[in-house]
């Protein structure tokens, strides 16, 4: 190869051209961007500093175009055929400064690259996996702490209702209670007396009593009296003397048809039925009875 092109004095050529349009190597560099100890090597017509077939047939052509020669006339079919026939320097490699540094490292250059791209899809592919991970602990953890959650609020939330449920029928019982008392004083209607002096009684009939609970108050006042209360089947629910201020009740129960309080010292006491108050007739006397017939 560097016997051929040194038959004509390539570099001679070169050089005389670029001194005939008064251009320095630096010149020449800046419009081939072909480094300068290459441009020099060409000038000496010494192509083995040049690193390989492709760029000694490329940077003359490129150099001989700078100087206006034109490169085929300067080439000649005289070069070995080993050379590239290219017309630029696309293949060749550059340098950020964009000048021509042609290298016989591009395979180690290739090889780095191949190895940096693997090793950078190594570690995308260890970070997802990691996320992953992160992401299966966070919703296997975070599924068992939501499950304890769920069943303690569950416990909380059923005791809350049951002890609310418990409030609610307790209090319902206790109104409907008061209700049924209530319904069952308003509802008391007692007949007009019938009093009986020879049998120092006085009778009363409570309509719609029957079937029915009565309650009974006897509170004593002013003294001491004696207070008996029975049923019409002889059943005694009360025998007993109050002094003044004391007070007894008396539950009368649905099964009697009828009831009588008996008192001696009878101005000594006050009597109510269902919260009524009753007028106790003979109160002179020492003995009275108040009979209350229980009708439908």
């Amino acid at each position: 190869m560097s016997e051929s092109l040194n038959s004509k004095h390539i570099g001679e050529q070169l050089k005389a051209a670029r001194q005939s349009k008064n251009l320095t190597l630096d010149d020449v560099q800046k419009m081939t961007k072909i480094q300068l100890r290459y441009l020099e090597a060409i000038e000496n017509d010494n192509f083995s500093r040049l690193p390989g077939d492709f760029y000694v047939r490329a940077f003359i052509r490129q150099y001989a175009l700078a100087v206006d020669i034109h490169p085929e006339e300067l080439l000649g079919d005289q070069a070995p055929a080993s050379i590239s026939r290219t017309s630029s320097l696309s293949r060749a490699h550059r340098d950020k400064d964009d000048i021509v540094r042609a290298r016989n490292q591009h395979n180690s250059s290739a090889v780095g690259s191949l190895i940096s791209h693997h090793i950078a899809k190594i570690l995308w592919i260890i970070l997802v996996l990691i996320a992953l991970g992160v992401i299966w602990f966070m919703t296997t953890h975070m599924s068992g702490t939501t499950d304890n959650l769920d069943n303690n609020q569950v416990s909380v939330t059923t005791s809350s209702v049951d002890k609310k449920s418990s409030t609610t029928s307790s209090s319902s019982k206790k109104q409907q209670s008061s209700t049924n008392t209530s319904k069952s004083q308003s509802k008391l209607r007692l007949s007009k007396p019938q009093i009986n002096t020879a049998l120092q009684t006085t009778t009363y009939s409570i309509k719609n009593g029957a079937d029915k609970t009565h309650r009974v108050k006897i509170i004593g006042q002013n003294g001491a009296t004696a207070v008996k209360v029975n049923t019409d089947d002889s059943t005694i629910l009360l025998d007993q003397t109050l002094t003044a201020g004391e007070e007894q009740n008396v539950t009368i129960p649905s099964s009697a048809k009828a009831f009588n309080v008996q008192f001696t010292n009878v101005a000594n006491a006050k009597l109510t039925v269902d919260g009524k108050s009753v007028t106790i007739s003979g109160n002179t006397t020492i003995f009275w009875n108040v009979l209350f017939n229980l009708k439908d």
